[in-house]
């Protein structure tokens, strides 16, 4: 019986996490990880530039800033979908540029947190639930 019960919780849990699409089970606190390439109108990459980056909806006060590398590459992690904007100044140099991060599609499959913690309550409450009912069962009658 004790084999049974730990099949359907491992067969249930099997089932919630990855019965759905496979990007689903695996992102499900993740967060976008951006990476901008800052280059000059003549192509050079703007190396060591200054960098500041904005959310979406908060066009005047950076999220973060930092510095690009040796190829004008700069990389940082969106934590909400929408456009980012990032700006790059060198010396003599300014680039500006609009990330879209995320879309409908990823948004749309995201599983809750609350989601995952009800579910596995849910499952805890059923294990304790059933060892009660053994204990009861086995107890020795008077």
């Amino acid at each position: 019986m004790r084999k049974r019960a730990f099949l359907v919780a491992v067969t249930l849990t099997a089932l919630f996490y990855f019965g759905a699409a496979p990007s689903v089970a695996f992102d499900l606190f993740a967060k976008h990880e951006v990476t901008a390439q800052f280059a000059t109108p003549d192509g050079k990459p703007m190396a060591n530039a200054e960098v500041q980056v904005f959310a979406p909806g908060v066009p005047k006060t950076p999220a973060l800033t930092g510095r690009t590398d040796g190829n004008g590459k700069f990389a940082f992690e969106a934590d909400s979908d929408g456009f980012w904007s990032a700006e790059a100044r060198s010396a003599d140099q300014v680039a500006r540029i609009m990330i879209r991060v995320g879309g409908e599609t990823q948004s749309q499959s995201r599983v809750s947190p609350f989601l995952v913690f009800g579910v596995l309550a849910i499952l805890l409450a059923i294990a304790i639930w059933y060892r009660l009912l053994r204990l009861r069962r086995n107890r020795p009658r008077p």
